[in-house]
Order: structure tokens, then C-alpha cells, then sequence
């Protein structure tokens, strides 16, 4: 009751979210990452970093209340540890961190959280960053990436109980640089990586007995800053969804969604910006999660902004199209001293999202605590926040997309609207008299401006996307 009473304080929530729950008994002074799995009978299965305040690598079980459900334990080895992954195939959760250079491994069991195999030696690397990614096929094998020097190695391994893992195959993929995500959909195993020349996102596809199904093939122009592990889904149709947060033409980071063919890896949606840092109180340069609603092909995605000590969080869909806009879920700051941390999270069939984050506290001393909060699906007024206006209902286009010019109209007599490229920059206003306004798709200087992606500000803060198509 303390840890949730102090969870709460300085903290600003928004409606359908629940309290913060501070979940662990320990502070994490180095702010490392957290990792959350939740399973088939509702229980959230936790995975850290600086256990007991050390560097080393934790687990317990937790109810949606906090209560515990398998007490706290060390997953590690008593000496230095991070850089932690994990992988669910079957009834059995698989951890992967390193200890210095060698690479580390321990399995839990989902049923009881008791331990399969305790912490194992797997390999060692040349890098200090191995950075191992897995996704299980259904036939419990694990499709692995991860980095040994400035290579890109991928590997499929058979989980042998009591004897580590059996390397069906493994080999370099020639082309890619470090880092590298992969997810493994039925027969298809995608795979995106940098490429090591202008750090560009390459896609391969294999199928999962290791056969080259796409080669690898750049997606992203060499003006395009990417990071090293993009958020990987599928769609309904079993094409493969790229999000990023990444710097465009060497502007500002914004939150970018790719789709790529599942068959062919055809590019299908380039540079699709679904959050760009337009308002004062924005930021797209934290971490991201992106997690499925009941909803085809509809999605959360909730984000950390970086140093502003918000999570944020917004649907769309998987043309890029935003559903409901983005809203402040939790706010803290009014807390000092602020800051959260490395976001994780997971969603169920229901629709209910949950998520894990690093937040600091100051009572009893100033440290970091994985903090656990959820957002109800069936709250009334979904997505909707009180006290505020609803994005949707604020104002309207006559047309979407715009080839002239384009009529708003809002709710307000009179006001000003403000329109926003992709890299955040105020490129035009909409003035608004006895309910409507008029733009015609030109600059402050009255030039026609390029065609693309806009956001269009209200005084209250709602955002709408046009897109202006040439005349």
C-alpha cells in the first residue's frame, strides 16, 4: 500500500488508466530495463535489470493488483549483468543477457514461474553487445539474431532441456550491420537490420527452415537517421508493419511506420509519420511499444517522451491512419525529481493495455522503481480524455485529401489553427471566423506548399492529419 501510495504522488492520470504501482522491492538506481509478459490466466511475468540494486538480472510474478505471485529472485549469476532479452515458446520463458562478453541464458516455467534451467553459459562473442533477439516458430525453435563484432549472425536453435540448445544452423547475413530485430509469422521468418553503409533499414525473409525467401533489399533512403531495432508486427493480410523512431532528412525524431508485402517485401507505405513533436508539450525521441487492440488491424501505441516525464499514447491503424489521437496517459511533471525510463508492454484480447516503465521516487532515497500502470478498454469514454476536447469532434475537413483548398470547421466561433510538416516545423495558419476557415494549401509567404503529410493544431491542443496532394 505504501509503494502504491507513492507511485501516485506527483503523478497525473488520465481517465481508463489505473493507479502506478510500484512493483518491485527494490530501487534500480541505474535505470535499467524492464520486460513484462503477461500469460493465459491474467499474471504478469517480470524481467529486470539491477536486481537488488546491482548489476544483475531479476524475476517475479505479480496479480494486476501487485500482489506477488512468485517472489523476486535473481535470474543471473552474483556478477555483472544487462543488456537483458526474453523469448515465451510453449509453457517456458527464456531470458538471454550477457556478463560481460560471454552470453548467459536461464528458463523459467509460465506455469509457476519456478526454474527450468538456472543460469547457463551459451557462447561467447567478440562484442560487448551481443544483443540477442529470438522469436519462437511453432515448432518451439527459436529463430535468433544477434551480433558478434560488426556481424549480424542468425541462427535457429532447438531447445534441448538439460543440454543447452541444439544449432540447427547458423551463418552471417552478409550486407547487414550490428543490431537487427526479426519476428517469425507462421512460415515466415521477417528480418530488418541496418545497412552498414548508410545505416538504412534492409529487409530479408527466410522461411523457417532457413530457406531465402526475399534477399536482402534496402526499404529506407541514406538520408534517413534509423535506429538499430524497429518494432516489428503483421497485419491481417501477413504484411510486415516497420516502426521507428527515427530522424527524417536529418530533421527532428519522429515516431514512422513502413509496410513491407509479407510475400514479396514490396514497400507498400513509405515514411508514414504517425507522431511528429508539433506541440510544446511533444516528444518523440523515447521508447515505444506497439500492441494490438480486438479491433482488426487497429493498435496501441504508447510512448516514453524523453526528459518531458510523460507517456503518451495514441491508435491507429495498420495504413497509418490515426484512430484516436494522441493524449497524455500518465503526467508527472509536477513530480521532482522527474523522470521515467525504458517502456515495455503488453495488450490482451480484451483489448486492455499494460505497461512497465522506470520511475523515480524520493521517499526513502532518490532511485528508480519499475513501475507497472494499465489502461481498461471498456472504460466509456475510450481514449477520450474529461476536461478536455474530444480530437474527433473539434474540428473537420470538407475534403481529406486536399488537391486545392479545403474548408475547416470547428466548434469554436473564432480561432487559429496551425499547420505542421512531418519534421515538426510551423509551415502555415488557419484563420477561423463564425465556425469555419478556409486554406489553400500555402505557406506563411502564400507559396504552394510541397505535397505530403500535415498536421493541423487546434488552440486546445487536438491534432488532425491532411494530406495535400499536388494541383
Amino acid at each position: 500500500m505504501i509503494l502504491l501510495f507513492l507511485a501516485c504522488l506527483g503523478v497525473t492520470i488520465s481517465p481508463g488508466w489505473s493507479d502506478p504501482l510500484l512493483v518491485t522491492d527494490s530501487a534500480n538506481t541505474l535505470r535499467r530495463e524492464q520486460l513484462i509478459h503477461r500469460d493465459e490466466l491474467g499474471r504478469f511475468h517480470l524481467v529486470w535489470s539491477d536486481y537488488n540494486n546491482n548489476s544483475r538480472i531479476g524475476y517475479k510474478i505479480f496479480a494486476i493488483d501487485g500482489t506477488v505471485l512468485y517472489p523476486e529472485t535473481m535470474l543471473s549469476l552474483d556478477i555483472h549483468s544487462s543488456l537483458h532479452s526474453m523469448c515465451v515458446t510453449g509453457d517456458s520463458l527464456i531470458v538471454f543477457w550477457r556478463n560481460y562478453n560471454p552470453v548467459y541464458y536461464a528458463i523459467r516455467s509460465i506455469a509457476d514461474g519456478s526454474e527450468i534451467t538456472p543460469a547457463t553459459y551459451l557462447f561467447s562473442t567478440s562484442t560487448m553487445y551481443p544483443y540477442i533477439r529470438a522469436s519462437a516458430d511453432s515448432l518451439g525453435r527459436l529463430h535468433v539474431l544477434y551480433n558478434s563484432g560488426s556481424d549480424v549472425i542468425y541462427a535457429v536453435w532447438n531447445p534441448a532441456p538439460g543440454s543447452g540448445f541444439i544449432t540447427e544452423y547458423e551463418w552471417v547475413i552478409e550486407g547487414a550491420d550490428s543490431g537487427g530485430v526479426l519476428l517469425v509469422d507462421g512460415n515466415r521468418v521477417h528480418i530488418v537490420v541496418q545497412d552498414p553503409v548508410d545505416h538504412a533499414f534492409s529487409y530479408l525473409q527466410y522461411d523457417i527452415e532457413g530457406n531465402t525467401v526475399v534477399p536482402l533489399t534496402d526499404f529506407t533512403s541514406g538520408e534517413f537517421y534509423t535506429s538499430r531495432f524497429p518494432v516489428l508486427r503483421v497485419d491481417s493480410s501477413g504484411d510486415l508493419m516497420v516502426l521507428d523512431n527515427s530522424i527524417a532528412y536529418k530533421a527532428v525524431k519522429a515516431i514512422y511506420l513502413w509496410k513491407l508485402d509479407g510475400e514479396t517485401g514490396d514497400l507498400l507505405l513509405d515514411l508514414i509519420p504517425l507522431v511528429t513533436p508539433d506541440l510544446p508539450d511533444m516528444d518523440t525521441s523515447g521508447d515505444f511499444i506497439v500492441e494490438p487492440l480486438p479491433v482488426q488491424d487497429q493498435f496501441y501505441l504508447c510512448w516514453r517522451g524523453y526528459g518531458l516525464n510523460k507517456i503518451f499514447n495514441l491508435v491507429f491503424d495498420s495504413d497509418g491512419n490515426i484512430i484516436a489521437d494522441w493524449y497524455t496517459a500518465y503526467d508527472y511533471s509536477d513530480e521532482n525529481p522527474e523522470d521515467i525510463q525504458n517502456i515495455d508492454g503488453v495488450s490482451d484480447d480484451q483489448g486492455n493495455l499494460y505497461v512497465v516503465y522506470g520511475q523515480v521516487e524520493t521517499e526513502p532515497e532518490v532511485d528508480y522503481f519499475p513501475t507497472f500502470g494499465w489502461f481498461d478498454y471498456s472504460y466509456s469514454g475510450t481514449l477520450v480524455r474529461e476536461a478536455q476536447v474530444d480530437p474527433f469532434r473539434s474540428f473537420t475537413f470538407s475534403c481529406n485529401p486536399v488537391t486545392g483548398s479545403v474548408t475547416v470547421y470547428t466548434n469554436s466561433e473564432s480561432q487559429t489553427l496551425r499547420v505542421f510538416d512531418i519534421s515538426g516545423r510551423e509551415v502555415s495558419q488557419i484563420c477561423v471566423s463564425e465556425g469555419s476557415g478556409v486554406w489553400h494549401g500555402t505557406s506563411f509567404a502564400g507559396e504552394r506548399l510541397p505535397s505530403g503529410l500535415y498536421n493541423v493544431v487546434e488552440e486546445t491542443g487536438s491534432v488532425k492529419r491532411i494530406t495535400l496532394l499536388s494541383e
